[in-house]
């Protein structure tokens, strides 16, 4: 969905832990967006309904931040 967007993956790596907090995470996902509006457009996109069906099948909690720039 990210390049529905014209957005991309910037890195993805596992999570080996965090120290302090309860926020459990398997993975951790960085990704670039053109613009806010692209973001927001996420759910707006062709395949967003099968995506978010298909992940609450798999992923029991998903969290986004959107991030100013490094």
């Amino acid at each position: 969905m990210v390049d529905e967007v014209g957005g991309k993956i910037l890195w993805q790596v596992p999570s080996l832990g965090q120290p302090v907090g309860q926020q459990a995470a398997d993975e951790i996902l960085g990704a670039w967006y053109p613009s806010h509006k692209a973001f927001l457009g996420l759910k707006d996109v062709p395949t967003a309904a099968k995506s978010f069906t298909l992940k609450r099948q798999v992923v029991e909690r998903a969290v986004i931040h959107r991030c100013d720039p490094y």
